[in-house]
């Protein structure tokens, strides 16, 4: 430990923030959040029990830098945009392309609004980022309804639909000018800027200096409008409290659940990163395994996997499942998370950790559903969580998401076997046709419930092939 870092240490307020490690040459390494900075940075100096990826980081720091928030969902956004910004060499988990949305105004002749969430140097403006993609979305379709934006990527020949219901003013054919166009699209960023007051100003002059010209019915647009944007920001405000409230005791509740994890699994560091694993099948067939990732305590859906497994299917064994899917999942050794979590007892622990453990070092444990005991690695007696604890009811929450998910898989490809061996048996249908079904109706029910005309627009059926599939499905009642 420095000596800068060691009076650092001294200092460190009881408050959220994010932290910033540093190595001799002042390059940020490492970015984290916490809910309590004095506690989290202190950690990292004085527990020696640390996995080699946290010793090694700490090893290297030579400083350290802080930056307090209010809230604990500005440190998460705030974690977020750091590492994207400086993508530092101990972070994992946020280095992808995952962020928070934006809206975006194009920067174009005539500009569109949209949602990204990838900002570039494009010459666009840009809005956010929100925590809340639902409350985003809300008011994005409102302000669209306010000022009537286009909304389609190319112009089209002749106004749309969009047009006729008074949502899009047809630049695409010149129904608005430049200069009228870009009036209202200032407006709108004013709007998402946070400056409603000055937007509400703008268009009350313009309201009594068109009635002062006795333009009534200009004076009368610009009235409605500056009604419609009040209305917006007021339900914009009431909105963002309970957004705010919602969001922070959300927050609040999940952070709670990962250091009471942390503490009673006695881990090194916060399983911030979660990864869990399921096996579903039928007496073997149809083999699929999940992972589900949690970050934070929440679910992080845009992680999830599906495994279709090869080397048990016909003759069920879950500990050589789990050791499929675990090879495959951890094979390359990337974005590791803090804990890997079994849905199973000491028999597919010991699975995976016959796979996992050569490869790294991160913690593993199995959740058995039965009586929700938890086994580690090295003990033969485990762990009984109380039932009321914030720990098993994290646990309980990833094993049910990943059981979930991974049974939803299994339904899936079960349905589609269903279905190619239901068309097999159907006069003229053979694999070519079968496929094509397949490809082209994507379910049974549209398959069930298409009519003879509808089936002929698929390549390769005639029509005795098309009678054939419409008479089946009107004589049987379930298959």
């Amino acid at each position: 430990m420095t000596a800068i870092v060691e009076e650092k240490l001294k200092n460190l307020p009881e408050t959220p923030g994010v932290y910033l490690m540093k190595d001799v040459e002042g390059k940020i390494i490492y970015v984290g959040k916490s809910v309590n900075l004095k506690s989290r940075v202190s950690q990292y100096f004085h527990h020696s029990d640390q996995p080699p990826k946290t010793k090694a980081m700490v090893k290297s720091v030579a400083d350290f830098d802080i930056i307090n928030v209010d809230t604990e969902v500005e440190a998460l956004i705030l974690e977020c945009n750091l590492i994207k910004k400086y993508r530092p060499r101990y972070n994992v988990s946020l280095k992808d392309d995952k962020m928070y949305p934006y809206v975006k105004i194009t920067a174009e002749n005539y500009p569109r609004l949209c949602i990204t969430r990838r900002p570039v140097e494009d010459g666009s403006r840009y809005f956010g980022p929100y925590t809340n993609v639902g409350a985003m979305q809300q008011s994005l379709k409102l302000l669209r309804k306010i000022f009537p934006l286009r909304t389609c990527k190319h112009f089209k020949k002749r106004p749309c639909l969009e047009y006729h219901i008074k949502r899009c003013l047809a630049p695409c054919v010149k129904e608005v000018n430049v200069t009228d166009y870009k009036e209202l699209v200032d407006s709108v960023a004013l709007f998402l800027d946070g400056q409603t007051n000055e937007l509400e100003r703008q268009l009350s002059n313009k309201m009594y200096t068109a009635a002062e010209k006795l333009d009534f019915e200009t004076a009368a647009y610009f009235r409605n409008l500056l009604t419609s944007v009040k209305k917006l920001s007021e339900m914009q405000m009431v909105l963002n409290s309970k957004t705010e409230f919602d969001e922070k005791a959300a927050v609040e509740n999940h952070i709670e659940d990962v250091y009471d994890l942390q503490r009673r699994l006695n881990l090194s560091t916060p399983p911030q990163r979660m990864e869990c694993f399921d096996i579903s099948h039928i007496q073997g067939a149809e083999t699929v395994a999940s992972m589900v990732v949690f970050q934070d305590g929440s679910p992080d859906k845009s992680s999830y996997r599906r495994f279709k497994l090869q080397t048990t299917e016909g003759k069920p064994d879950d500990f050589l499942s789990m050791q499929e899917v675990t090879r495959r999942r951890y094979g390359k050794c990337e974005n590791l998370p803090d804990l890997i979590v079994i849905d199973g007892g000491i028999g597919q622990l010991n699975s995976a950790l016959e796979i996992i453990r050569p490869i790294c070092d991160v913690p593993v444990i199995g959740l058995a559903k039965q009586f929700e005991l938890v086994f580690v690695e090295g003990q033969s007696i485990p762990i009984e969580l109380p039932m009321d604890s914030p720990a098993i009811k994290l646990l309980q929450r990833i094993r049910d998401e990943a059981h979930r998910f991974a049974i939803t898989y299994h339904r899936k490809l079960r349905r589609k076997r269903n279905l190619q061996s239901v068309l097999n048996s159907i006069e003229q249908i053979g694999a070519k046709r079968r496929n094509n079904l397949l490809a082209y109706f994507k379910s049974i029910d549209k398959i069930k419930s298409a009519t003879v005309e509808e089936l002929l627009k698929v390549p390769s059926m005639n029509q005795t092939a098309a009678q054939n599939v419409y008479n089946f499905f009107q004589t049987v009642e379930e298959f």
